[in-house]
């Protein structure tokens, strides 16, 4: 079926997602500095000198987090909003003196912030961050980047942001199993080409039809998506766990992997030393091999059952998006 005869059954199958939901929405952003993104230490350390920041640093999801079927956010958006400054140091100060407040309440927000004040007018309050209709992010998102080259869309936790660079829309696993099906794709890769890249836009995704299933269809596309991403998780886990292992067990302190040993199931158990060997300087001693070679194996051999469990899943995915769309047999 050609991509115009494709769109024309989906069509018939339901409404343009824009419709279904609304049109979907550009993450925040542009931000005045990058700066406003920090790392799980640094918000840390500001949460902890001063608590009452807590509600102001939300976990933010930016285009290298979103994955197939999940999403990360391991860093967080400074959000102080445009009345923070004037509530809290009083109306009548000016924004150098706020910054000199600043300094003196938060250490840690401020000594984070320096690098990118001289880039600034001294009268603006730059560190404040207007985000519009925010009390979307209190329910979970569908979030994918607004550009890719595979499919890569996922359901964020309540509360968090989708940041710069990402597209979001109310999130359901119903239409995240839509989106993340074989048809779905076939359809906004022929809409979305841009080159070698797919600009997934919120215009051209908000065309997307989304079909008006059964429940009891709905139910089960629901049920797979679910899966997969329980799945994936698990999946996900399996490789972090043993990576850490490695660097734990063989590499000197506040040494990484590398890009060969995170992706250690592909490498047999003699080349796996090689590697340790070449990238922290030793190998695995002769006492540990036989021990390590076995749990090697079991971590392979438990990552492709869920590598398989996950394939079979979206086969059956794909074939209810089908179904409910109409298409095929």
């Amino acid at each position: 079926m050609n991509p115009a005869d494709l769109l024309a059954t989906m069509r018939v199958a339901g409404r343009p997602l824009a419709e279904v939901s609304g049109l979907p929405q550009r993450g925040v952003g542009p931000l005045p500095t990058a700066r406003l993104i920090v790392d799980k230490a640094t918000r840390d350390r500001i949460v902890i000198f001063d608590p009452s920041l807590a509600p102001y640093l939300r976990r933010v999801v930016r285009t290298v987090d979103v994955h197939s079927w999940y999403c990360e956010a391991p860093r967080s958006l400074i959000v102080l909003p445009p009345e923070w400054t004037a509530a809290t140091f009083g109306a009548n100060i000016d924004a150098a003196q706020a910054w000199e407040r600043l300094a003196e309440r938060c250490p840690p927000l401020h000594q984070h912030l320096v690098p990118a004040a001289a880039s600034y007018p001294p009268d603006e309050t730059w560190w404040e961050l207007s985000i519009r209709d925010v009390t979307l992010f209190a329910q979970p998102r569908i979030i994918w980047s607004i550009a890719s080259v595979a499919q890569r869309f996922a359901l964020t936790e309540p509360g968090w942001l989708a940041g710069p660079g990402t597209c979001h829309a109310p999130g359901s696993l119903f239409l995240l199993g839509v989106l993340m099906s074989r048809l779905a794709w076939l359809a906004l890769t022929d809409e979305c080409r841009m080159g070698r890249v797919y600009r997934l836009t919120p215009e051209r995704v908000g065309r997307l039809p989304i079909p008006d299933a059964p429940e009891t269809e709905r139910t089960a596309v629901e049920t797979l998506a679910q899966r997969i991403v329980t799945l994936t998780r698990e999946r996900v886990l399996l490789e972090r766990q043993f990576t850490q292992r490695l660097v734990k067990d063989f590499g000197p302190p506040g040494a990484t992997p590398g890009a060969r040993l995170e992706r250690w199931w592909e490498l047999e158990f003699d080349a796996l030393r090689a590697e340790i060997a070449k990238r922290f300087g030793g190998d695995i001693p002769a006492r540990f091999r036989e021990q390590w070679a076995a749990q090697h194996a079991d971590a392979v051999a438990r990552r492709v059952a869920l590598s398989d469990a996950i394939a079979l899943a979206e086969d059956t995915l794909n074939v209810r998006v089908e179904r409910v769309y109409g298409v095929g047999g």
